[in-house]
């Protein structure tokens, strides 16, 4: 049975084709949720599995509670060229330390692989 992020990859690859994807390692206390450490990867294919990606996220040796990642496109569609893959990764960074909300426009997921989605509370 493929994980959520399994069913993601697939479906956004069938959309997209190669695309570059942007990876946010979270601190999720309560309801705060806040960024570790961010990178981005150019994924060509969709045959990565949730264990691999996960073993990739061990290495990053942060004491995460969840991960999002988010879709970068060139103008044209497929890959981002690093120059403008890096300048992106700094908005999603930006994004995601000051919206929570952010997470929803992508896929969140908590350590085991769990999607996940911020709600807002009425105040």
């Amino acid at each position: 049975m493929k994980t959520d992020f399994e069913l993601w990859l697939s479906a956004q690859f069938a959309d997209t084709g190669p695309f570059t994807m942007f990876i946010v390692l979270l601190r999720i206390a309560g309801e705060e949720i806040g960024p570790l450490k961010s990178s981005y990867a150019h994924l060509i294919g969709d045959d990565v599995t949730w264990s691999e990606i996960r073993g990739l996220l061990d290495g990053a040796r942060a004491s995460r509670d969840g991960v999002a990642f988010f879709v970068g496109l060139g103008h044209a569609g497929g890959l981002l060229p690093d120059e403008a893959a890096a300048r992106k990764l700094k908005e999603v960074e930006a994004d995601v330390a000051t919206d929570a909300l952010t997470h929803n426009r992508g896929l969140f997921l908590d350590r085991e692989g769990r999607q996940l989605r911020v709600d807002e509370v009425g105040g």
